[in-house]
């Protein structure tokens, strides 16, 4: 399984501050569902700003692909929280259905980030052009499969009328599309972005508007939640104010990942581009992050019940009925936002 360890800490947000000891932090075994990315900048700058520390907690970001490998972790005790898809803890609760025995605690991503995207010359127009085309995608066990076959039923087409391929993320996925192995790729945001930035045109299919919403969020197991709403209180008020630091300084949150992760940094002489590229994928994933009607990690009933609907549309739900309290909770929103914006602004602007 493999660890990221997140260990530099702003000696001068640590002075402003006056955190408690590194060595009595608590660890936050925490399951990123792909490779390691830019996504995790404003988690890193948090951990450089020392936010995590001032809460007695330290960052591990554990890379595990899939929701069908991310529970079972979860429940051998191997990671504390995912940053997972919502679906599966839907069809969860359906009839005959096994319960995985988590739900979410935070709102991660408020706006969708799935998308479908194809070449710019492909023949594809529509969800309806999909019928007989081969579909890439991060992971088979990943939580979109599941929406895209939902989308797929909505627009009359069978999912076994289709293909789905497993092509990671990156240059493998890239060159799937371009070369025409697959037909179009089910992959992220961000990902499509960079796909983009880098050259290759694609266009993006319209997506029903009732998969608009939440996407993501934070799982956790629900037993033992009870006996740890301080911990997760803590980490979640890290996840709101990670978000705002890197907004307000993309550059600094930027050149912290790089320096997390000296392997995936440009060398000097492309540095001024791959800042640029890196800048406008980051700043298209902030965007979904922070445009919210309500409070940092705040789920709208809205949130749920379109998915179900969705779901059901694609034959995935038969029992819509289903109580939304077993998929989340609310209840420590108002302390994820107890922090002062002002204070996260100007602790990130002061970092080169």
């Amino acid at each position: 399984m493999a660890i990221s360890r997140v260990l530099s800490t702003s000696l001068m947000a640590a002075t402003f501050f006056g955190f408690a000891s590194a060595a009595s932090a608590e660890p936050v075994r925490f399951a990123w569902p792909s490779a390691i990315n830019s996504g995790v900048a404003p988690l890193v700058f948090a951990e450089k700003l020392g936010l995590f520390e001032r809460e007695g907690l330290e960052l591990d970001i554990v890379v595990l692909t899939g929701s069908g490998v991310i529970v079972p972790q979860l429940h051998a005790g191997a990671i504390d929280a995912a940053y997972s898809g919502l679906e599966p803890a839907i069809l969860s609760h359906q009839p005959n259905a096994a319960d995985l025995g988590v739900f979410f605690i935070y709102n991660y991503i408020p706006n969708s980030i799935w998308e479908l995207a194809v070449r710019e010359d492909s023949d594809i127009k529509s969800l309806a052009d999909l019928k007989g085309k081969t579909i890439g995608v991060l992971a088979l066990g990943s939580s979109n499969v599941l929406t895209t076959k939902a989308i797929l039923q909505g627009a009359g087409i069978s999912p076994d009328e289709v293909s789905f391929q497993a092509v990671g993320v990156g240059a493998a996925a890239y060159e799937a599309l371009k070369s025409g192995q697959i037909d179009v790729l089910n992959l992220f945001d961000t990902a499509h972005k960079r796909l983009e930035l880098a050259g290759t045109p694609i266009r993006l299919l319209e997506m029903p508007g009732n998969f608009a919403g939440s996407s993501h969020g934070i799982s956790v197991l629900k037993s033992g939640y009870a006996e740890r709403k301080d911990y997760w209180t803590r980490f979640g008020r890290v996840l709101a104010e990670s978000n705002v630091a890197c907004q307000a300084n993309i550059e600094g949150c930027i050149r912290a990942y790089w320096e997390a992760y000296p392997e995936l940094a440009p060398t000097a002489d492309k540095e001024s581009a791959a800042l640029e590229t890196e800048k406008k994928v980051l700043e298209a994933r902030l965007a979904k992050l922070l445009d919210i009607p309500g409070q940092y990690g705040e789920f709208s009933k809205g949130d749920w019940t379109s998915l179900v609907e969705a779901l059901e549309l694609g034959r995935l739900v038969t029992d819509p009925n289903v109580s939304l309290d077993l998929y989340y909770t609310n209840e420590l929103v108002p302390a994820f936002n107890d922090f002062n914006k002002d204070d996260i602004v100007k602790l990130a602007k002061e970092v080169k």
